[in-house]
């Protein structure tokens, strides 16, 4: 090996310690209010998971879904099977995500039926080892156990990986000092989550998930 050959090989290896990757963050919120508290949850969060990552250094891009603009084509697809130009973009930017932020509004101790028919569209190794935080917002704090006993249920059946702290909110709750502390807790645990490289470590795929 040359000098030459040397001195590239060292260069492109100094590149690659200083290359900034870019990461991709996708939020599906399904609130359907004007203003929506959902989605002001949602839309805190994500600032601070962009703000975490930034600060590593890293590039985020951040793609806002709103399940409330998609209802139509997702109705549509739940009975159809055939999805809307939008919704399959949707699906293909959650595909894609390197982490993931799932926001519902609570009703009678669950999720939204939006939110589940949105979910149900998307494939079911879409989301395999997908860094995500759980949020919901309810009328009460009765609600509070709703993104760990339900939310992650659901996602547990997709292979995802949330963080261990969720979120869940009322209107008394924004603007507090306990809120912004819990978003940002979820939001460092999903950026070193991002980090990790979790999302795209081979899994074993010998399970018959048919009949397990």
């Amino acid at each position: 090996m040359d000098l030459e050959e040397t001195t590239d090989i060292v260069a492109l290896a100094a590149k690659a310690e200083t290359e900034v990757k870019q990461y991709r963050l996708t939020v599906v919120n399904a609130g359907i209010s004007e203003p929506s508290s959902t989605r002001r949850l949602a839309n805190e969060v994500a600032k601070k998971a962009e703000a975490y990552l930034e600060a590593q250094g890293k590039q985020v891009v951040v793609e806002m879904i709103s399940l409330r603009d998609l209802a139509g084509e997702i109705a549509k697809a739940s009975v159809t099977a055939e999805s809307g130009n939008r919704l399959s973009s949707a699906i293909s930017a959650v595909r894609a995500a390197d982490g993931l932020i799932a926001a519902t509004p609570i009703y009678k101790a669950s999720y939204s039926g939006l939110f589940k028919e949105f979910w149900d569209l998307v494939p079911r190794d879409a989301i395999t080892n997908m860094p995500m935080i759980l949020a919901a917002t309810g009328g009460s704090n009765r609600h509070a156990l709703v993104p760990d006993v339900v939310m992650r249920g659901l996602f547990a059946f997709f292979r995802a990986v949330p963080t261990a702290t969720s979120l869940m909110a009322t209107k008394e709750d924004f603007d507090t000092p306990e809120l912004e502390n819990r978003e940002r807790r979820a939001a460092s645990e999903l950026g070193a989550l991002m980090l990790s490289g979790v999302r795209h470590q081979p899994v074993d795929e010998e399970i018959d998930h048919v009949n397990w």
